[in-house]
Protein backbone atom coordinates (compact mmCIF):
# COMPACT_ATOMS: atom_id res chain seq x y z
CA UNK A 1 0.00 0.00 0.00
CA UNK A 2 1.11 3.67 -0.36
CA UNK A 3 2.37 5.83 2.43
CA UNK A 4 -0.91 7.84 2.22
CA UNK A 5 -2.54 4.78 3.20
CA UNK A 6 0.09 4.48 6.24
CA UNK A 7 -0.37 8.24 7.14
CA UNK A 8 -4.26 7.90 7.29
CA UNK A 9 -4.00 4.84 9.92
CA UNK A 10 -1.38 6.74 11.75
CA UNK A 11 -3.88 9.85 11.81
CA UNK A 12 -6.40 7.81 12.81
CA UNK A 13 -4.61 5.98 15.92
CA UNK A 14 -3.88 9.08 16.99
CA UNK A 15 -7.18 10.83 17.25
CA UNK A 16 -8.73 7.73 18.75
CA UNK A 17 -6.01 7.55 21.83
CA UNK A 18 -6.69 11.12 22.03
CA UNK A 19 -10.60 10.27 22.86
CA UNK A 20 -8.91 7.25 24.87
CA UNK A 21 -7.41 9.70 27.14
CA UNK A 22 -10.55 11.91 27.10
CA UNK A 23 -12.68 9.10 27.88
CA UNK A 24 -10.25 8.11 30.97
CA UNK A 25 -9.91 11.75 31.96
CA UNK A 26 -14.03 12.04 32.07
CA UNK A 27 -14.19 8.66 34.02
CA UNK A 28 -12.04 9.82 36.61
CA UNK A 29 -13.86 13.26 37.06
CA UNK A 30 -17.11 11.28 36.87
CA UNK A 31 -18.98 10.69 40.28
CA UNK A 32 -21.33 7.98 38.96
CA UNK A 33 -20.07 4.80 39.79
CA UNK A 34 -22.13 3.51 36.46
CA UNK A 35 -21.27 5.80 34.29
CA UNK A 36 -17.69 6.12 35.30
CA UNK A 37 -18.00 1.63 34.46
CA UNK A 38 -19.32 2.87 31.19
CA UNK A 39 -16.82 5.61 30.18
CA UNK A 40 -13.63 3.26 31.19
CA UNK A 41 -15.26 0.14 29.50
CA UNK A 42 -15.49 2.61 26.45
CA UNK A 43 -12.20 3.86 26.67
CA UNK A 44 -10.83 -0.08 27.12
CA UNK A 45 -12.65 -1.10 23.87
CA UNK A 46 -11.43 1.84 21.99
CA UNK A 47 -7.76 1.15 23.11
CA UNK A 48 -8.13 -2.64 21.98
CA UNK A 49 -9.12 -1.05 18.48
CA UNK A 50 -6.19 0.69 18.44
CA UNK A 51 -3.75 -2.08 18.91
CA UNK A 52 -5.39 -3.87 16.06
CA UNK A 53 -4.88 -0.66 13.51
CA UNK A 54 -1.36 -0.59 14.83
CA UNK A 55 -1.01 -4.47 14.12
CA UNK A 56 -2.39 -3.41 10.47
CA UNK A 57 -0.03 -0.50 10.22
CA UNK A 58 2.92 -2.78 10.84
CA UNK A 59 2.09 -4.77 8.15
CA UNK A 60 1.23 -1.59 5.96
CA UNK A 61 5.12 -0.87 6.58
CA UNK A 62 6.44 -4.10 6.08
CA UNK A 63 4.40 -6.73 4.84
CA UNK A 64 5.49 -10.27 5.96
CA UNK A 65 4.52 -11.73 2.04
Amino acid sequence: MTTNSANDIQQCIQKCQQTVQQLENMANQETNVQVKSMLKEGAHHLALCIEECQFSLKEIQSPTM
